[in-house]
C-alpha cells in the first residue's frame, strides 16, 4: 500500500510542481467566470506539489528498507542464518530449558530451512505449551512457541512484527518423539 501511496503522492505531486494553474483550475478556478490565479496561488500549488513528491519518495524509500513481515525478507535472511552455521545453540523448554545436542541442532535446523515459514497475526493472545529459543553467535535470537496460537511451532522473532509459523509435520513429529511436551 505505501509503494502505491507514494507513486500516487508523486504523479500528483508532479503535476501540481509542474502545472500548477491546472491543479488551481480543478480546484477552485471551475467554480467562477473569468477568474485568474493570483501568484500566490500558483506559488501555494507548485509547494505543494514538491510537498507531496517529497512525502511519495519517502513512502518509496521507506516500503523498500521495510522492517517486518515476508515483505522485508526475514524469512530469507532467517534461513540464511541459519546456513551459515551462526547457530550458537537451541533451547526447548519452559521451566527446565534444555540445549539440544549438535546432532540435533543439526536436525531442527534441516527441517526449518526446508520448511515454508508462513507469516501470520498473532492478534493479543499469547499461549504454548511449551517454548524455546534459537540463539545465534551474534547473540541476537528467536523465540520459539510449540503450539501456541496457530496450532503449529511458531517463530517470533525480536526484529520483525510478523510471526511465522514453521510449515514442517517433519519437525511437529520430531519434537513429539523427543518428548519435549514433558518439560
Amino acid at each position: 500500500m505505501a509503494v502505491f501511496l507514494g507513486f500516487l503522492f508523486i504523479i500528483l505531486g508532479l503535476i501540481a510542481a509542474i502545472r500548477p494553474y491546472s491543479v488551481w483550475y480543478l480546484q477552485l478556478g471551475w467554480k467562477f467566470k473569468d477568474a485568474e490565479p493570483s501568484d500566490l496561488a500558483l506559488r501555494r500549488e507548485r509547494f505543494a506539489g514538491f510537498i507531496l513528491v517529497m512525502v511519495g519518495v519517502i513512502l518509496l524509500v521507506s516500503s523498500c528498507s521495510g522492517s517486518g513481515g515476508s515483505a522485508d525478507g526475514w524469512p530469507a535472511r532467517f534461513k540464511d542464518k541459519l546456513s551459515a552455521d551462526r547457530v550458537l545453540e537451541i533451547n526447548i523448554g519452559m521451566t527446565r530449558p534444555v540445549t539440544l545436542t549438535q546432532e540435533e541442532t543439526n536436525a531442527v535446523i534441516e527441517m526449518i530451512q526446508a520448511a515454508e515459514l508462513s507469516p501470520f497475526e498473532p492478534g493479543n493472545a499469547y499461549g504454548a505449551s511449551n517454548t524455546g529459543e534459537i540463539l545465534f553467535k551474534d547473540h541476537t535470537r528467536v523465540k520459539l512457541l510449540f503450539f501456541g496460537t496457530s496450532g503449529g511451532i511458531e517463530l517470533h522473532p525480536e526484529q520483525s512484527e510478523k510471526k511465522y509459523v514453521i510449515m514442517s509435520e517433519n519437525l511437529i513429529k520430531w519434537y513429539r518423539a523427543h518428548h519435549f511436551d514433558d518439560l
